[in-house]
C-alpha cells in the first residue's frame, strides 16, 4: 500500500476552506470548523494541510486549562514559556503569529468548546493576531459551539467530513493499492465499510484503507495482480486478518496455529 493523501471530496473541501481563511480580506473573520465522525479522515487531512501551509498543529487534551493550552501553542512556536503568566503568554503568541502568519489548528477540539475560558482565549488570539484558527472535532461539535455567539460569529468556514462515495473509493483504490481492484469487489468493500443504518451516508475512509490493505495482502500472497469479487474468499472479513484454521486429530485437542 502506498502512503499519500488523495484529493477525495473531504480533502478538497478542507483545502478550499483553509485557503479561503488564509487569503481572506482584512477585517474578515478567520475561524474554521471541521467536524465529522471518527474514522472519516479529519486528522489525517488536517495534518496534511498543516504541512502545506506551515501551520501550527495542536492536539487538545481533556485536562487542558488556558495555561496548558497556551503553553502547547508556545512550544509549537518554539519559544520558552517558563515564567510567563497567561496574559504574557497571549502577548508573546500573538506577536509570533502576527510575524509569521501561521494558522493554528486545534485537533480534538471537543475538549476546547466545552470550556468557555478556552474558546475565549482562542478568540483573543484570533482577534489580535488575525491568523486563522481552525478547530477539528467530532460530529456534534458544530452544534455545541453555537452556544457561544461571540465565537460563532467569527466562524467563516464550516466543513463537514462525510462518508466516501464510490467515486472517492475508486480514487483510493487506484491511488493506494498496488494491485488492481475490480469494481464488484470494491463495491462490496464500500458497502462493508459504510456504517450500518447510515442511510447511504458513505463509507469510513479508515475502514476502506484497512480493507484495501487486506485485499492487497491477499493478492500478493497468492501472486495475483488483479482482484475481483470472485477471487475474494466468501465470508472473509475485509477488516480482520484470517486466523489459521484449527485442525483436530483423533484423540487430541486442536491447537490454533499448530502444524
Amino acid at each position: 500500500m502506498k502512503s499519500k493523501i488523495l484529493p477525495v471530496k473531504n480533502v478538497s473541501r478542507l483545502k478550499a476552506a483553509g485557503d479561503a481563511l488564509i487569503q481572506r480580506d482584512p477585517g474578515m473573520p478567520g475561524i474554521g470548523m471541521i467536524w465529522g465522525p471518527t474514522g472519516y479522515g479529519k486528522s489525517t487531512a488536517a495534518a496534511w494541510f498543516v504541512n502545506q501551509c506551515h501551520g501550527v498543529y495542536i492536539r487538545a487534551l481533556a485536562q487542558w486549562s488556558p495555561k496548558s493550552m497556551l503553553t502547547a501553542v508556545a512550544r509549537e512556536l518554539d519559544f520558552d514559556s517558563r515564567g510567563l503568566n497567561n496574559g504574557e503568554l497571549v502577548e508573546h503568541i500573538v506577536q509570533r503569529l502576527a510575524e509569521t502568519g501561521r494558522p493554528i489548528f486545534i485537533d480534538e477540539a471537543d475538549y476546547v468548546v466545552e470550556r468557555k475560558r478556552l474558546t475565549d482565549t482562542l478568540r483573543d488570539i484570533h482577534d489580535l493576531s488575525t491568523v486563522p484558527v481552525i478547530l477539528i472535532g467530532m460530529h456534534g461539535i458544530e452544534k455545541r459551539i453555537r452556544s457561544n455567539p461571540q465565537f460563532t460569529g467569527r466562524v467563516a468556514q464550516w466543513v463537514a467530513f462525510e462518508g466516501l462515495d464510490m467515486e472517492d473509493t475508486r480514487m483510493l483504490a487506484d491511488g493506494l493499492c498496488e494491485v488492481e481492484v475490480k469494481d464488484d469487489l470494491l463495491e462490496m468493500l464500500h458497502a462493508e465499510a459504510s456504517p450500518k443504518g447510515a442511510g447511504g451516508a458513505g463509507a469510513e475512509v479508515r475502514r476502506l484503507v484497512v480493507g484495501l490493505g487486506q485485499i492487497e495482502h491477499y493478492a500478493r500472497s497468492r501472486g495475483r495482480d488483479v482482484m475481483a469479487l470472485a477471487d475474494w474468499p466468501k465470508g472473509r472479513s475485509f477488516f480482520l486478518g484470517a486466523a489459521p484454521a484449527p485442525t483436530a486429530s483423533k484423540g487430541k485437542v486442536a491447537r490454533i496455529g499448530s502444524r
